[in-house]
């Protein structure tokens, strides 16, 4: 008899289980304002409006919440797949073919799935990043998306959480080359965006850091989104607005690639919402909705 009235005294108390609702985030990925494709060329690029050819467009968004009225942020438990693990997804606009054949493959990718308990929802929030314990893994015996080693720097440094290749078009060649050092850079013929940690603290380049100073992950917020029916647009001609794409900083990485002291980022860095060197962060200008 005890145990029956126990039995009906835990489901007179019970707390009923929150239903879930899905959601999907929806990505574009855009080349000053026109649909990005491998086989485009892109005018009106930089400071000098250059016209240019995108050869990689890839990146990292780990802590996808949604917003709610009051301001408090709902992360999204991101569904486990080839694209995503634990809280970060990789998106994947470019398909291996075109200008894109050489870096690239055919599988893409331009969503977040996961669900939220049910509930109002008003805006969206994204950082574009790999979290720190996340970052520093050996790519080769990592789950996907994580084991995309044409995204990954070092040990040391960790993942390119933004990579944007351009190329000149027509075979124009870059007025200086660089000297990054990055064996998958070859002569370095192209004007590269990437984004990632830098001077972390390693005994090597092969080793996990135990800090960065520059973690260089930023985060773009949304208050008024509705996952049905906008999407989130990623275009990096305003962030390169007043960046020479013609030109690399003799003895530096090609392009900008994040480390200190690359003139080419001066203008680059603080339009993806960091500081660099002395330059204020600005608004971020990656990420947009529509």
């Amino acid at each position: 008899m005890k145990s029956a009235y126990f039995a009906a005294f835990l489901a007179a108390t019970a707390v009923p289980a929150l239903a879930e609702q899905p959601v999907t985030l929806n990505f574009v990925a855009e080349i000053g304002g026109a649909a990005f494709d491998c086989s485009q060329s892109y005018d009106h690029l930089g400071a000098t409006h250059a016209q240019m050819n995108v050869t990689d467009f890839r990146l990292f968004v780990q802590d996808a919440a949604l917003i709610r009225a009051d301001g408090s942020q709902q992360p999204i438990t991101l569904t486990a797949n080839d694209w995503q693990h634990e809280n970060v997804t990789l998106l994947d606009f470019e398909n291996g073919a075109g200008h894109c054949a050489g870096t690239g493959n055919a599988p893409m990718n331009t969503v977040i799935t996961g669900e939220v308990p049910e509930g109002d929802y008003i805006g969206v929030s994204l950082t574009l990043g790999v979290p720190f314990a996340l970052n520093h893994i050996d790519p080769t015996l990592a789950s996907a998306p994580l084991n995309t080693t044409g995204m990954f720097w070092t040990w040391q440094n960790g993942f390119r959480f933004l990579r944007i290749d351009f190329a000149p078009a027509g075979g124009t060649p870059m007025a200086h080359e660089g000297h990054g050092g990055h064996s998958d850079h070859g002569n370095a013929s192209g004007w590269y965006l990437h984004l990632g940690s830098t001077q972390c603290a390693a005994a090597s380049q092969t080793e996990a850091p135990s800090a960065c100073v520059f973690p260089n992950r930023t985060t773009a917020s949304f208050t008024s989104f509705d996952p049905a029916t906008q999407v989130i647009v990623v275009d990096p001609a305003p962030v390169l607005r007043d960046a020479d794409v013609t030109v690399n900083a003799p003895d530096t990485s090609p392009g900008c690639m994040s480390f200190p002291g690359d003139a080419d980022c001066d203008s680059v860095i603080p339009k993806l919402g960091l500081a660099y060197g002395d330059h204020p962060a600005e608004a971020q200008q990656l990420f947009s909705i529509r």
